[in-house]
């Protein structure tokens, strides 16, 4: 099995990409759920299925806009800045 042709492909199709990665956190939602079911929590949150994981996955999201923006923010330069 050839790992590397495979990477690759996926950097060659960015949307196929994606589209693999959001079927995975979309598994990972139902497999959370599908756990959950029967179990009840310590506090009001943990009685809410697939809340932790969704919870980490728009963090994860925030996270990243946020330092985006930090980051075209203060390093950005102009275009003209080393001419």
């Amino acid at each position: 099995m050839n790992v590397l042709k495979y990477i690759e492909i996926l950097r060659k199709d960015m949307k196929l990409l994606r589209t693999i990665l959001i079927a995975y956190l979309i598994v990972l939602i139902i497999y959370d759920i599908i756990i959950h079911i029967g179990k009840h929590g310590h506090y009001f949150v943990d009685n809410i299925p697939a809340f932790w994981t969704m919870f980490g996955i728009a963090g994860c999201f925030i996270l990243i806009k946020v330092a985006k923006g930090i980051a075209h923010t203060f390093l950005g330069k102009n275009e003209d800045y080393y001419g």
